[in-house]
């Protein structure tokens, strides 16, 4: 069972970067089902791996197309992206290291990306990349 289901109110109307985010959605409930199933460790290593893809694809694209379209929130957007990136780098450190208590605050973490920065930081520059066209 799904924790999260992907809706509109998600959408920040950018149509690649829907597409990211639903990817981020994907994570976040494949590592639910593990814990739900007690195989949760096993799948902390790829949910991790899966993040720091995520992260670097996902990052670039959205600055690469702010910086394009002169976006004057880059700046701040690109310090949010840090802090995102070093927290996925400390998680992944963490399960290298064998902590046993990661996957809830790996989970944690996630839904805090979701609520905080997609549906609030993101959400503007929807707004927008929508009045430049981009959709």
């Amino acid at each position: 069972m799904a924790l999260f289901n992907w809706s509109d109110r998600y959408s920040v109307d950018v149509g690649v970067f829907d597409g990211h985010h639903k990817r981020l959605v994907e994570l976040i409930n494949e590592l639910h089902d593990a814990m739900r199933s007690g195989h949760a460790r096993d799948m902390l290593g790829s949910t991790l791996k899966g993040l720091i893809d995520y992260t670097r694809m996902h990052f670039a694209e959205e600055e690469r197309l702010m910086s394009a379209h002169g976006y004057a929130g880059l700046a701040a957007h690109r310090i949010e992206h840090e802090k995102l990136v070093t927290k996925v780098s400390e998680l992944h450190a963490k399960y290298v290291a064998g902590d046993n208590t990661l996957t809830i605050e790996t989970m944690n973490f996630l839904k805090d990306w979701l609520i905080n920065h997609i549906l609030v930081t993101d959400k503007q520059y929807g707004v927008f990349f929508k009045s430049r066209g981009v959709v």
